[in-house]
């Protein structure tokens, strides 16, 4: 036991001799030192807050309580960014801002506004803590200090002088620590007060449905056209079976029949698997939307460059059947002459554009083709923007994550 002992004692005071001189502490002191100067800042934007609730009597006050959540928003960002960039933590942002359709619409909605009121009741525990998070430690530093000195109130005074000063230096970092842990666990949890729950849940929702509504498709298809033709191909066998000795001709016929089945079943099982995971995928994204564009009902100008980006497969899957099902509207549906796709990805982002020059026009509200992609889309965290003026042809634009 003492073996497994001494090891631990060593590494643990390791740590406490590097602690001074840490990169962790000077990240620590740097974050600590940002978060008392921003304190002030915090509390001006409460007091906004607090006059405004005061003149709310009057239509007055409306205007400087959303300004004041809409400052709280700012300064939350601010500490989230250092958290992240200082303390390395991972904090998620809420979601945007709310936008109105027009001015008394936004200001309701940024009244209305869940993160901005999170992000006041951070500032109001915040300006606190910062305070505690420099003078705790100092406090009970001082408070060790005054033991060390009057423990050694017999020796020479140097030696009480250096004993506080190791008590100081290797204590502190510590102290501090714990202050910046219960601040950064605030950061944290202040952040998560707005998940954008009912926009999950939606997207969420409408992906079970649409896997539902895909698994029933592909049973149907297997039900009523590959099952009917095996079951077919079984009958045929059966009968050239039982004509083979005493008709070999009829059986010959019957055998060709169930081979032409077969080959035909074998194709609607192609077209169901096609359907799953397009084959041309194999290849990568790029290849299969060049191919895809080249096997359009129409002319379309392909500018694909994913060069550099690694695309998880599901996005993969997702970007080809969008893009896929946009270019078959604008072949069947738009009257379009011809049509273009450019495709662009980032370290995080696929987008991708689908234009052509037909009657434009199109709304997802008339029809449940855009309307599922858009949900779809949105499911992985993107977006589907759609840019369609009667008479001048219609832009879709996807901005995708590169991994779902």
């Amino acid at each position: 036991m003492a073996g497994i002992a001494v090891p631990g004692r060593a590494a643990w005071g390791r740590a406490v001799l590097r602690a001074p001189v840490s990169a962790r502490t000077r990240r620590e002191v740097g974050y600590q030192v940002r978060a008392l100067l921003l304190a002030p800042v915090g509390l001006l934007v409460v007091v906004l807050l607090l006059l405004g609730v005061v003149l709310s009597l009057t239509f007055l006050g409306l205007p400087v309580v959303a300004l004041a959540l809409t400052c709280a928003r700012g300064l939350g960002r601010v500490h989230r960014r250092l958290a992240r960039r200082l303390l390395g933590v991972p904090v998620p942002d809420p979601a945007p801002r709310p936008r109105g359709r027009g001015p008394v619409d936004g200001l309701l909605r940024t009244l209305s506004d869940p993160a901005g009121w999170g992000a006041i009741g951070f500032l109001l525990v915040q300006a606190p803590l910062a305070v505690l998070g420099l003078g705790a430690p100092l406090a009970v530093l001082s408070v060790a200090v005054d033991a060390v000195a009057v423990t050694t109130a017999g020796t020479p005074g140097w030696v009480g002088t250096v004993l506080a000063l190791l008590v100081l230096v290797f204590a502190g970092p510590w102290l501090l620590r714990l202050a910046v842990l219960v601040q950064a666990a605030l950061v944290r949890a202040t952040s998560g007060l707005d998940p954008d729950s009912d926009r999950l849940r939606r997207s969420r929702s409408a992906v079970l449905e649409g896997s539902a509504a895909e698994v029933r498709a592909i049973e149907r298809n297997l039900h009523d056209g590959t099952q009917a033709r095996l079951t077919a191909i079984a009958l045929h066998v059966d009968l050239a079976r039982d004509r083979l000795r005493a008709d070999p001709e009829r059986a010959g016929e019957l055998l060709d029949v169930a081979h032409a089945t077969t080959r035909e079943a074998i194709g609607e099982l192609r077209t169901i698997i096609r359907g799953i995971h397009p084959p041309a995928l194999d290849e990568g994204l790029g290849p299969a939307l060049t191919t895809l564009a080249e096997q359009a009902g129409l002319p379309v100008e392909a500018d694909v460059d994913l060069r550099g980006v690694a695309l998880s497969p599901a996005i993969e899957t997702m970007a080809y059947f969008c893009v896929a099902e946009l270019l078959a509207n604008a072949t069947r549906h738009a009257g379009a002459e011809r049509a273009w796709l450019r495709v662009r990805a980032t370290r995080r982002r696929l987008r991708l554009e689908v234009g052509d020059d037909g009657r434009g026009g199109a709304d997802p509200g008339r029809g449940s083709g855009l309307r599922g992609l858009t949900e779809r889309v949105a499911a992985v965290d993107g977006s589907l923007r759609l840019d369609s003026p009667a008479g001048r042809g219609t832009r879709v634009h996807l901005d995708l994550p590169v991994r779902a």
